[in-house]
């Protein structure tokens, strides 16, 4: 009686499923180290330059609160130097830091300091930031003349001066000479870039370095 040899093994279908995963490891890991790769040589813009310190000061801003430096302290900002009688350039200025007010990073603030003390009281100060729609974190700054322009020359380093009486031009921006560029200062009151305030390029520039500011680069 013969007898019938024995059912052979089912054949094994797990290799083939083993060797298809084991390609998509492979091959997701090797993307993997492509992307890091890739992130590695990509280049880095590096931090804005740190371009001098600003002295001790005490001023006063629109609301009547004391602005100094040791008071803002941690809260980098954008400064600009304007006056609100200003039949020039300010007007033009004050309207392009109201829209970049909306576009600067949480936590960066904007200081308008004025060139105009005497006039321009916290009180005048305030109606020109409602008129320019100005937000909670724009301050419009006053205080001694003497204090203001030493701040602007020897903090800053740009031009703040009171054009004397016989050197005025008929048609001009008005009495006072002052600087148009924008100042990004960190939140150690040191200053990390200038800025033309009518070049667009620039400005985009600006919003840039102040992002990497507010990360504390």
């Amino acid at each position: 009686m013969s007898q019938s040899s024995p059912a052979s093994p089912p054949p094994h279908r797990s290799a083939p499923l083993r060797s298809l995963v084991l390609r998509g490891l492979l091959g997701a890991l090797a993307a993997a180290v492509l992307v890091a790769a890739v992130a590695l040589q990509a280049p880095k813009t590096a931090p804005p330059p740190v371009l001098g310190a600003l002295p001790d000061f005490r001023l006063t801003a629109h609301d009547g609160r004391p602005f100094t430096r040791d008071g803002e302290r941690g809260r980098p900002f954008v400064a600009d130097f304007i006056f609100t009688t200003c039949g020039g350039i300010c007007p033009a200025m004050t309207a392009r830091m109201a829209q970049l007010q909306h576009r600067l990073p949480e936590g960066v603030a904007i200081a308008s300091f004025s060139v105009d003390p005497e006039h321009d009281t916290p009180e005048v100060l305030a109606r020109y930031g409602r008129d320019f729609q100005a937000g909670p974190r724009w301050r419009f700054v006053t205080g001694e003349r003497d204090a203001l322009y030493r701040l602007a020359t020897e903090g800053f380093k740009l031009a703040a001066m009171e054009v004397p009486p016989g050197e005025r031009q008929p048609g001009g921006d008005g009495p006072f000479v002052h600087s148009s560029k924008f100042v990004l200062v960190d939140g150690q009151a040191r200053v990390r870039g200038y800025y033309d305030s009518e070049d667009r390029a620039a400005l985009e520039e600006l919003l840039a370095a102040a992002a990497q500011i507010a990360k504390g680069l």
